[in-house]
């Protein structure tokens, strides 16, 4: 996912440099050795995913649908926890996670509409299957948040009679997850660069990774 955003890696190696060193030497090897110290926390999120809404009138149905999807990946999003293996105890990133509900529900809103920009007549319904291919990068402050969503899902819409309106979204799309932690980044950097790349190069080429202690 990282490879893969060129803002993330020019802002990588502007500000973490050595890190990046790195990064480019021996990719799953660095991955580890962040982990280990608290400076990266990876997510796959496989969720079957199943949102029906419903409602009498319409336009304001439709509108509400989305709501209903972006509280169902909040729901989700209450379970994205880790570890913190430097002061213990758990981290959560539900609040981090906000904009990319708000971008992934607005997609599937979107997929769903333009698959079927009307309700189907009285007592029919109407379902396709849609591919979702999102995902972005933000900075929180504290993390940097990197996400992505790929996979099809099935929307459907039914009228099962005159006043009532019911959309739904199903299936299990793959979400992936990296937060990456600004400030134990910046440590990490300062650590690895007073020991030096050689060094460094030594720590991720660990069988197991080399923890906060053993940089100090």
């Amino acid at each position: 996912m990282v490879s893969k955003s060129e803002s993330i890696i020019r802002r990588l190696n502007n500000e973490y440099p050595v890190l990046s060193q790195l990064f480019a030497y021996n990719r799953e090897g660095t991955i580890g050795f962040l982990q280990a110290n608290g400076g990266l926390y990876g997510f796959s999120l496989s969720h079957e995913f199943n949102v029906p809404h419903s409602g009498n009138d319409n336009y304001k149905a439709w509108s509400d649908y989305r709501n209903a999807i972006e509280r169902y990946l909040e729901k989700i999003c209450d379970g994205v926890k880790a570890n913190d293996p430097l002061r213990g105890g758990m981290r959560s990133f539900k609040e981090e996670l906000r904009p990319a509900r708000k971008v992934l529900s607005g997609e599937i809103h979107t997929k769903h509409y333009i698959r079927f920009p009307y309700w189907p007549s009285v007592y029919k319904e109407q379902e396709s299957f849609v591919e979702l291919d999102t995902g972005g990068n933000y900075d929180s402050g504290a993390y940097i948040i990197i996400w992505s969503c790929v996979g099809s899902i099935k929307v459907t819409d039914r009228r099962p009679q005159y006043d009532k309106y019911i959309a739904e979204f199903s299936g299990r799309p793959d979400l992936k997850l990296l937060v990456l932690d600004n400030d134990r980044l910046k440590e990490l950097e300062r650590a690895v660069k007073t020991k030096g790349i050689e060094e460094g190069r030594r720590m991720v080429n660990k069988s197991r990774s080399v923890t906060w202690n053993e940089l100090r």
